[in-house]
């Protein structure tokens, strides 16, 4: 704005007229008084400060540190680095992350942006992570256009680093063309992409095994040395497929048959905020604890959800050239991530809906081309609603998110057709326990659902009696 007065209007179902006529007369105050004392003295905005812009990797020297989402995020770390480009994933975000970022947000922001921004204030107050100072680096934030806040997010968190102290150039890549702007080359794009696949289905493995296992936290210490062991064949290049394969025997094991299976659910949502232990509050946990199975929609549902809008988005303009090479990518994508699930297939469901499949279950009841996660979390959770095999679906959101919203005012219309619970959370970051008691409430239905099924399909060997 130059310096120039900015009001902000923010309406909803309980905003009151007088209220709004309040801050308007207060605004034109204020520009009568900007207009009487600044008259002409306002300054130019700097379009590098406002412009989102993509620059793509370069090894020049600096080291990329990269908020850790969730363990994925580690494999694109190795794949960069296997191909010359230093990184470090920051430690497992916590309570301080989000101390820090609430003294410099008013807390209206959406939560994956204050989880994140706080674990670069974290790095810079601790004075570096992994030898490594605040001098030496360079951050990396994805981003896209389109509504979402998330393509604000490089900018405006370069901006408050900028004023804490921390002078962090910043690195972005953007959903819109799939992540090939990173300047790294197809290789490492694919050496990324069965990473990312390895640790969708390790984490398959993990939901599948612990609600289940011989010895407690034993699920969790294969997952912690297999993810170890992918991560070191990422950075040296190296085949990962017999380790893979070694996993699924390892877990396997460590299930004891005598326990019986649980309900099993559903988790969907913005994907940040689905896969960040602290942003979600340890949602999967809970839920166990609950007596529940989970499987969350995985990362690679997104990579080739942004892969085929690109597709399609060049069918729609006529750009054949970009046609070719979209094609091409999603084909070998897709021949990539069967190569990596194969070694899973027959202990847990590898096989997942593919995006044409997921916007084919969303399309009555929202456009295709709305372009968000909330096509992809109406289809995965109508599919989930309409299998046996699932007993009820948790969607999440950060607060205020848009796409969320469109998938909590439809839920109960899908809940209400298929006869199985559908509930929506929201986190803002705060300590709370309604979701505590929504989950609980959650699992109670389910479970009084489940066993009526179960004592649906017994056998019986005695007639009914109808007592009059």
């Amino acid at each position: 704005m130059g310096g120039k007065p900015l009001g902000q209007l923010e309406i909803d179902e309980h905003a009151a007229e007088a209220g709004i006529v309040t801050r308007l007369e207060a605004f034109v105050d204020t520009i009568k008084q900007f207009h009487e004392v600044r008259k002409g003295s306002t300054s130019a905005v700097e379009p590098e400060k406002v412009y989102r812009s993509a620059p793509p990797l370069i090894r020049n020297g600096k080291t990329l540190i990269i908020p850790r989402m969730s363990p994925q995020v580690e494999a694109v770390a190795a794949a960069m680095e296997a191909y010359g480009v230093k990184s470090i994933v920051l430690p497992v975000s916590d309570e301080r992350s989000l101390l820090y970022a609430n003294k410099v947000t008013s807390g209206k922001e959406c939560l994956p942006y204050r989880v994140t921004l706080g674990d670069f204030m974290r790095f810079y107050y601790d004075g570096g992570y992994g030898g490594v100072g605040p001098g030496e680096v360079e951050g990396y934030m994805a981003g896209s256009y389109g509504p979402c806040r998330l393509g604000k997010y490089a900018l405006e968190q370069r901006k408050i680093l900028q004023d804490i102290g921390f002078d962090l150039p910043m690195r972005t890549t953007v959903s819109n063309n799939a992540y090939s702007d990173m300047g790294l080359g197809t290789q490492f794009e694919r050496l990324a992409w069965k990473g990312v696949v390895a640790v969708d289905c390790l984490q398959k493995l993990v939901w599948r095994t612990r609600p289940y296992e011989k010895e407690p936290s034993l699920a969790d210490t294969l997952f912690q040395e297999y993810t170890s062991r992918l991560l070191d064949c990422i950075r040296k290049k190296s085949p990962f497929d017999a380790m893979l394969e070694e996993a699924t025997q390892k877990f396997r094991a460590a299930i004891d048959p005598q326990k019986p299976r649980l309900p099993h659910i559903g988790i969907n949502g913005e994907i940040f905020l689905r896969c960040n232990d602290l942003s979600n509050a340890s949602l999967v946990r809970t839920c166990e604890a609950a007596g529940l199975e989970v499987t969350i929609s995985s990362w690679a549902e997104w990579v080739k959800y942004i892969s085929s809008n690109v597709l399609e988005n060049a069918k729609r303009d006529h750009k054949v050239g970009k046609i070719i090479r979209s094609q091409i990518r999603k084909w070998v994508q897709n021949h990539d991530e069967a190569s990596v699930r194969r070694h899973f297939d027959g202990f847990v469901d590898v096989c997942e809906p593919s995006p044409e499949k997921l916007l084919e279950y969303t399309s009555p009841y929202l456009s295709p081309r709305c372009g968000s996660e909330a096509l992809l979390s109406i289809g995965a959770g109508i599919e989930w609603m309409e299998d046996p095999e699932y007993s009820g679906v948790i969607s999440v959101m950060p607060h205020g998110c848009m796409p969320g919203g469109i998938v909590a005012a439809m839920s109960d219309k899908f809940a209400s057709e298929v006869g199985k619970p559908w509930i929506n959370l929201t986190y803002d970051g705060t300590a709370e326990t309604n979701n505590m008691v929504r989950i609980n409430n959650f699992a109670e239905v389910i479970r009084f659902c489940h066993q009526n099924r179960k004592e649906e399909r017994a056998p019986r060997n005695k007639p009914h009696t109808i007592k009059l």
